[in-house]
């Protein structure tokens, strides 16, 4: 299912992403010449779709980024519960476990807010219209 998502996203984004690929159960979007840069927007589908995709920009080594390698307004802040850099966009685990989304379930929008739509989202908050 992941891949056939990811090949949908593909054709949707068009230019508007360096790359897209798929290592494991992770997509990896890279969005060459953001504002900061070269950067790499990892969503980890390890337990997708029966969790959503957990979101973060990843430096060269594959570690959550600092807040100054995040492009666009994609960075939000600390998230209170994971301890770590996150954007908060409905339909990422970031958003669904944090305190004040508890009530905003998933399952809500888990048959229509699905991969391609969700990088759409992401790639226009990291500055790619």
């Amino acid at each position: 299912m992941l891949l056939e998502e990811v090949e949908v996203a593909r054709y949707e984004l068009g230019g508007r992403v360096s790359s897209l690929e798929v290592s494991g159960t992770d997509v990896l979007c890279l969005l060459s010449g953001t504002s900061v840069g070269d950067t790499v927007i990892r969503l980890d589908g390890t337990n997708y779709d029966a969790e959503p995709l957990s979101v973060a920009v990843i430096d060269e080594s594959g570690v959550i980024a600092e807040r100054a390698r995040w492009p666009g307004s994609l960075f939000y802040g600390v998230h209170p519960v994971l301890g770590r850099g996150f954007a908060c966009v409905q339909g990422t685990f970031e958003y669904h476990c944090h305190p004040s989304h508890l009530n905003d379930h998933w399952d809500t929008y888990r048959a229509t807010l699905r991969l391609p739509r969700l990088l759409d989202h992401l790639v226009r908050k990291a500055g790619r219209p």
